[in-house]
């Protein structure tokens, strides 16, 4: 900006319309001043930053963490029975196979070998048989079984019952109807008077 031509028009200015040179210097130079500071302010000034705002009653975060092991008490046929601690998310298979795997005679259909571990958990695998003497000391505790009444599986813990005789007395009973007395199994195929006498201690009508 050449200030010295500026200055020069405005005296021209001033002597054509009559007026002091010094005042009409003065105005444009305000004038001037004025300009160059609001360009300044409106191209110079930053920009706004707008700040998210936090939301109202949310919760702070909270840390969490997992356990990365388990203790578990292994007890029953196995080759090494006590407390182990195994990773967190192991299952009863894979105990066993951590602890040297099952005794040869034990049932491990009687475990659910998927089923996860949790801290604390005593898992115990019984002997080949010892869930059925378990299930018929505890028949025999509460009296003999209603044959009439009995489901295919409670038949199959009477002694000498397997699952075939088992099913063909529910079949029989529910074809022909309930058992008058405990000698009409003898209508069953399958079950002859010696059969018959095994169960009259544990079974009735």
């Amino acid at each position: 900006m050449d200030w010295r031509s500026i200055a020069a028009e405005a005296a021209s200015f001033a002597r054509r319309i009559g007026v002091a040179p010094v005042a009409v210097l003065v105005a444009a130079l305000a004038a001037v001043v004025a300009v160059t500071f609001l360009a300044g302010v409106r191209h110079g000034a930053p920009e706004p930053i707008e700040l998210p705002l936090a939301a109202s009653g949310a919760p702070p975060p909270v840390a969490t963490t997992q356990p990365t092991s388990v203790r578990v008490h292994l007890a029953g046929a196995v080759d090494r029975p006590g407390l182990y601690e195994v990773p967190s998310g192991y299952r009863i298979g894979d105990l066993l196979e951590f602890a040297g795997g099952p005794g040869r005679d034990a049932d491990i259909a009687a475990v659910n070998l998927a089923e996860p571990l949790r801290d604390g958990q005593q898992v115990y695998l019984p002997t080949q048989g010892e869930a059925l003497r378990v299930a018929s000391e505890n028949m025999d505790s509460a009296g003999p079984l209603d044959v009439n009444t009995a489901t295919s599986a409670q038949l199959e813990q009477l002694p000498g019952i397997g699952p075939s005789l088992a099913a063909a007395i529910f079949a029989f009973r529910s074809e022909h109807g309930p058992f008058g007395s405990l000698d009409a199994l003898t209508d069953v195929p399958g079950i002859g008077p010696s059969k018959l006498e095994q169960l009259r201690a544990h079974a009735r009508t």
